[in-house]
C-alpha cells in the first residue's frame, strides 16, 4: 500500500498527470482559437439578468464546443475509474479555460474587476442509487446580494454530461418562492414541495446563481443511462472583502504548484461533505501549505 509521502509524489509530477490523461493539458500553450470567448446578444443578457434577479439563477443552454466538453468529460471518466477524486481534474488547464471563456458574461455580472474564488469543485455521480449531488444548502450564510438584486458574488455550474432527474440534475428553490430568501439565509428548509424546480441542462448548457439561493444535486438512479459529471466555480466582485482567500486573476492561469495547493484547500475546506480518508487530508494540509 502507497504511503501518503509517495502519493504526494505522485501527485507533484505533472508528467504522471499527462501520461494519465494525454488529451488534457498541464501548463501547455493553449490555442486561443479552440476556446473562443461566449459571446452573448445584449438582449439576451437583459433577459438572464431579470431571471438572476427576480428568480436567483438562469441558466444558459450549451454554448461550448462539443470537443471540449467530451475530452473533459473523458479525463473525469479516467480519473474516476483510477480512483481519484475528480477534483483533481483542476490540474489540467482546460478545467481553468473553461471559466475564462465566460469572462465577458462575468464582467456584465459582477464587474470588469471581478475576482476567482479559491472555491471550485467537480462532481462524477455515478448510475446507482446510492449516488447524489451536494446535499440542500445556501454557498453563502450571509447575504451578499447589492440593493437591485444583484449579486456581488456568485456560483458557475457546468455539466459535461446531460444532467437529468435521474442522475441527479440541480434542482434549486427559486427566490421569489422563498420565504427567508434574503433574511433567513441559516434556514433551509422547503415548505411548499410543488415549489422546487428542477434544472435538467444539456452537457456544455451554464448554470448560475447567486449564493443565497437554496439549491442541491439530486440523487442518481440505476436506470439512468449516464452518470452525472459536472464542475463549478464561484466568483466575486473585485470592490469587495474577499469572500475567501486567495482571490484570483481571471485572466491568468495558476501554474501547475499553485492548482495543488487550491486542490489541497478545496479538499480541506468540503471535507464536511466527505469522509476522507486520513491520508488525503494529510496530503491536502501538506499542498495547501504553499499556497501563496
Amino acid at each position: 500500500m502507497e504511503t501518503a509521502k509517495q502519493i504526494l509524489q505522485q501527485i507533484q509530477d505533472p508528467d504522471y498527470w499527462k501520461n494519465l490523461n494525454p488529451g488534457l493539458s498541464v501548463e501547455d500553450s493553449l490555442n486561443p482559437s479552440a476556446f473562443p470567448e461566449i459571446d452573448i446578444e445584449q438582449e439576451h443578457l437583459d433577459n438572464l439578468f431579470l431571471n438572476l434577479k427576480e428568480e436567483g439563477y438562469f441558466q444558459i443552454d450549451p454554448v461550448f464546443s462539443d470537443a471540449e466538453i467530451f475530452s473533459m468529460a473523458m479525463g473525469l471518466e479516467i480519473l474516476h475509474q483510477e480512483g481519484w477524486q475528480t477534483t483533481w481534474a483542476f490540474v489540467y488547464d482546460e478545467f481553468w479555460q473553461i471559466f475564462r471563456q465566460l469572462s465577458s458574461l462575468l464582467c456584465s455580472l459582477l464587474g470588469k474587476d471581478y475576482r476567482q474564488l479559491p472555491a471550485f469543485w467537480a462532481w462524477y455521480v455515478d448510475t446507482n442509487n446510492t449516488a447524489a449531488g451536494w446535499m440542500p444548502h445556501r454557498d453563502r450564510s450571509v447575504n451578499t446580494l447589492q440593493p437591485d438584486g444583484m449579486p456581488k458574488s456568485l456560483t458557475i455550474w457546468i455539466p459535461l454530461t446531460d444532467a437529468i432527474p435521474l442522475n441527479g440534475c440541480m434542482y434549486i428553490l427559486p427566490a421569489a418562492l422563498d420565504p427567508n430568501y434574503p433574511d433567513n439565509l441559516r434556514y433551509i428548509q422547503v415548505d411548499n414541495l410543488q415549489n422546487i424546480r428542477a434544472l435538467p441542462a444539456g452537457a456544455g448548457s451554464v448554470l448560475c446563481w447567486n449564493q443565497a439561493v437554496l439549491h442541491w444535486g439530486g440523487r442518481s438512479s440505476d436506470k439512468s443511462p449516464l452518470p452525472r459529471l459536472s464542475l463549478a466555480c464561484e466568483f466575486q466582485r473585485g470592490d469587495m472583502e474577499p469572500l475567501n482567500q486567495p482571490l484570483l486573476a481571471p485572466e491568468a492561469l495558476p501554474s501547475f504548484n499553485q492548482r495543488l495547493a487550491l486542490i489541497g484547500k478545496q479538499i480541506l475546506q468540503y471535507q464536511n461533505v466527505y469522509r476522507w480518508p486520513t491520508e488525503l487530508i494529510e496530503i491536502a494540509l501538506e499542498l495547501e501549505k504553499t499556497i501563496d
